[in-house]
């Protein structure tokens, strides 16, 4: 007790405990390293944390910004495709509507395109469809809502036509890929680079429409005859709308007669 008072009065232990705190001062440390490593990865791990979240959001962001500008230039390009389908509309002598592709079987087998129109609209069967480019085909099965068009490059298909230079008249059967003008007489002049129209035969098709260009021209091993490819001036592989041709008032009042 004597030694405590004496402490008090005179601070006789001061430098004992100075020198045990400079001491206890690594301890101390040690011990609060630990919390403070804790505390500091916490943080960084925080920071990471939002900053991935803020590139997630910024990601999407540009992808929804990507997606808009997309479709607006599908929209675009869609829009230019309408319009110059109403003026070829507005302007063509022929009777005719829009349709809108559904589906297209380009198969070895089959060529053929489902449009969303069909009985409901008064579509028959034999309608020719055209594009802005030239013949697609026609109408070949029906529903009520929709209807198969085969195309004019179906191995079952055939198409009346003739050769614009000279109107020499034959027909072009679909070979699966193109078209196929065979059997021509030998003594026929036909080029590489003519221009094939419909012929109007069958009334199904109007004469003069274009069709397809011949690419190449050919002589059976008997020389007998002639042959001939032609590449269909339509893309069929990227349609997405057709033209659908009705008769005229004249061919109804023949028909009625």
């Amino acid at each position: 007790m004597s030694l405590m008072i004496a402490d008090k009065n005179h601070q006789l232990a001061q430098p004992v405990r100075s020198t045990l705190s400079l001491a206890a001062i690594p301890l101390i440390k040690l011990v609060e390293w630990p919390q403070e490593i804790y505390q500091i990865t916490e943080v960084a791990f925080s920071r990471q944390a939002a900053l991935i979240e803020e590139n997630t959001e910024l990601k999407e962001q540009l992808l929804d910004a990507k997606l808009k500008a997309q479709q607006n230039v599908s929209l675009t390009a869609e829009n230019e495709r309408l319009r110059n389908m109403l003026n070829a509309t507005q302007n063509s002598p022929l009777t005719t509507s829009v349709a809108f592709v559904s589906n297209i079987n380009l198969s070895q087998k089959k060529q053929q395109i489902i449009i969303d129109q069909g009985t409901s609209q008064g579509l028959k069967i034999g309608q020719a469809v055209l594009s802005l480019e030239g013949v697609i085909g026609q109408v070949d099965v029906l529903s009520q809502q929709f209807a198969h068009v085969i195309l004019a490059t179906d191995t079952a298909h055939g198409l009346p036509v003739e050769i614009l230079r000279n109107g020499l008249r034959t027909i072009a059967y679909g070979n699966g890929e193109n078209m196929t003008l065979s059997e021509i007489p030998t003594s026929a002049d036909i080029r590489v680079g003519d221009v094939v129209v419909t012929s109007g035969f069958g009334n199904r098709f109007p004469r003069g429409l274009r069709v397809a260009e011949i690419t190449e021209v050919s002589i059976s091993a008997d020389r007998t005859f002639q042959s001939a490819i032609a590449v269909p001036y339509a893309d069929l592989e990227r349609l997405t709308e057709v033209f659908l041709v009705w008769p005229s008032k004249q061919n109804n009042t023949d028909e009625q007669e």
